[in-house]
């Protein structure tokens, strides 16, 4: 009999990958944890039903959550990354010099451990010298924590939870120094009721960073449609402050991100455009 991860992208719609074998299943505090293997993507693991990494694109996702943001804010020394516990976004941080100091907080403990079982090239970013690897919610973390950060990356979460209400948003806007930034997964625009989720989301930020957009990233076995990841700065903009010459000098090998990329990456489909005009 054959095996499929399948997800609802709404009443309508099921998006599905047949499952080769698998590898992993525990009840992780976000829900059900799955790693498993599949013909198209590699290895993948699942969170509550949503695919967090698969091994086929998710050099693409993690990328793009790290290095729009860093090439137009070349004076990032530190980032907090929350829901890092699969190591994703940490390893694409530590290819950056400059940055310092991470911080990588995730209470999900099954997440991590079937992270370094079965993600290990992944994972073991957080065990670099650079990193200090915080077992703790993130929400509970950026209310309580008296740290300064110059980038916080968001992850690991779907709209409606803790981390998309509007005191995360102000716990994280504090922690943030006089020109941070900070990112976001935010969803999809496709379907009415993640137009909502991402609408409500959005709103949020806009009336808290003087400069949000969004952006999106094209990963197959992500969101439906574009997935969109939410860029709230401080200061510095995305397109304005962009440095290509810079980022050339920095030598990091990527699959997906480049300047090109990163310009064309703001250019929104009209109809996602038109969905945030009432945000």
């Amino acid at each position: 009999m054959d095996l499929w991860y399948d997800r609802s992208e709404s009443p309508g719609t099921r998006y599905c990958i047949k499952v080769a074998r698998p590898l992993f299943s525990g009840e992780g505090d976000r829900g059900r944890v799955d790693v498993f293997e599949t013909e198209d993507f590699g290895r993948a693991l699942s969170v509550d039903g949503s695919l967090c990494l698969t091994e086929a694109d998710g050099f693409a996702y993690r990328e793009m959550l790290v290095h729009v943001p860093l090439n137009v804010h070349p004076g990032a020394r530190s980032a907090l990354v929350i829901g890092g516990g699969d190591g994703c976004a940490v390893s694409e941080l530590l290819s950056h010099t400059s940055i310092e100091r991470i911080v990588a907080v995730d209470d999900d403990e099954i997440l991590t451990q079937a992270a370094r079982k079965y993600f290990p090239e992944l994972s073991a970013a957080l065990g670099n010298p650079r990193v200090r690897f915080e077992c703790e919610n993130g929400a509970a973390f950026v209310r309580e924590s008296k740290e300064r950060f110059d980038l916080i990356i968001a992850s690991g979460n779907r709209p409606g939870s803790d981390n998309f209400g509007q005191p995360f948003y102000c716990d994280c806007f504090r922690l943030l120094s006089g020109d941070g930034i900070f990112v976001q997964p935010i969803g999809s625009a496709f379907f009415p009721a993640r137009r909502r989720e991402l609408v409500s989301a959005a709103g949020k930020l806009k009336r808290l960073f003087p400069i949000f957009r969004l952006y999106r990233v094209d990963s197959p076995s992500g969101e439906a449609g574009s997935r969109l990841i939410a860029f709230a700065s401080k200061r510095h903009d995305p397109i304005e402050d962009l440095n290509p010459s810079r980022w050339a000098s920095l030598g990091i090998a990527t699959r997906y991100y480049d300047s090109e990329v990163h310009r064309a990456a703001f250019a929104l489909p009209r109809y996602i455009r038109e969905a945030l005009a009432g945000a």
